[in-house]
């Protein structure tokens, strides 16, 4: 599980990792398995997200992507 702190108007994006074809149907990114997202914590202006993904996705804060 990758879990990330976000604050309010931050974002994390999803996306094909870089070794996958771009052409690859969707139905095969998630061919493992459905996105799960869990809120852990909230701290203030503060969410703490658990993350778990195929590992056909990436997954990034929006400022690092």
């Amino acid at each position: 599980m990758l879990v990330l702190t976000r604050r309010v108007g931050e974002s994390i994006l999803v996306f094909p990792s870089d070794d996958i074809d771009p052409s690859t149907p969707v139905s095969e990114l998630f061919g493992r398995g459905p996105i799960r997202i869990t809120l852990t914590r909230v701290s203030g202006n503060q969410a703490r997200l658990g993350i778990v993904a195929p590992e056909t996705l990436a997954i990034a804060r929006e400022e690092v992507a």
